[in-house]
């Protein structure tokens, strides 16, 4: 009876000895299962440490970067600046350079003369006569060497010029001659067919080295334009005009633009009595 008593009313601690392994298994594997636990927790905390380092420190990282891309932008703007001005061919510069201090080597002052003044004569059997006379006068002190004569044309008239150009015969329509002295020294000139040119706005006539010429200086210049030849030999019809075909005359740089803008009143200017100048 006690046997069968203890059999259904134990405490099971008889059965010690035989669960004993199995309890040793179970115990190990909790242990195994705690430290891995603890270790993914330690994991899950410590990327979420990170995670949120990373959430403070990202606005930090983006100003710095900001502030090392704004360092860095001045520094290649001088960089490519410094890089243009040292690679700047100073032969290049200088009608650059002048443009913006010269306009005229001198005072200049013109008067136009001339059968032609009035307009072209208009001949029996079709043909022009009439000519213009150029006369150039000019003062200055400026120290120069080379100097060109020009000649702003008026519009109606760059129709003619540009075919006297094209046929490369300037002295059929044109001679004159010139000097620049500045008293116990001067140079003069006769023009050839060389010294022309046109550029499509202005007449260039090349004076030569005027480098001798130092101090106070004064200069006369001559042209004579057989303008009624040139229009009968081209067939050209002048234009009308309504501001009297103004011509303008200056010694200038060679090396510098043309620009009448800057010339200004430092260039001789002088207009003919006629707005109708292929009738009289």
């Amino acid at each position: 009876m006690y046997m069968g008593f203890k059999k259904y009313f134990s405490n099971g601690t008889d059965r010690k000895a035989d669960n004993y392994p199995m309890v040793k298994r179970n115990r190990r594997w909790i242990l195994a299962s705690a430290l891995m636990l603890a270790m993914f927790g330690a994991g899950v905390v410590q990327s979420h440490a990170l995670a949120k380092a990373a959430t403070i420190n990202a606005p930090r990282t983006e100003t710095t970067t900001k502030a090392a891309e704004y360092t860095k932008a001045p520094r290649q703007g001088r960089s490519r600046g410094i890089a243009i001005f040292q690679n700047l061919d100073k032969t290049k510069t200088v009608a650059t350079q002048k443009t913006n201090l010269t306009n005229a080597l001198e005072k200049g002052n013109l008067n136009i003369t001339g059968g032609a003044y009035y307009g072209l004569l208009k001949n029996g059997d079709g043909t022009y006569s009439g000519g213009l006379q150029f006369n150039y006068s000019g003062s200055g002190s400026n120290k120069f060497d080379f100097a060109n004569l020009v000649i702003r044309v008026p519009e109606p008239l760059r129709g003619l010029f540009k075919k006297i150009n094209e046929s490369g015969r300037w002295t059929k329509y044109f001679n004159g001659n010139g000097s620049i002295n500045n008293g116990p020294l001067g140079m003069m000139w006769t023009y050839t067919n060389e010294d022309f040119s046109y550029d499509g706005t202005n007449l260039i006539l090349n004076v030569g080295d005027a480098s001798l010429e130092y101090g106070s200086k004064t200069t006369t210049a001559f042209l004579n334009f057989n303008l009624g030849q040139a229009v009968t030999d081209f067939e050209e019809e002048i234009p009308d005009t309504t501001d009297y075909y103004l011509f303008k005359m200056a010694l200038v740089d060679p090396e510098s633009p043309i620009n009448w803008d800057l010339i200004g009143d430092y260039a001789g200017s002088d207009e003919l009595g006629t707005n109708h100048i292929m009738y009289r």
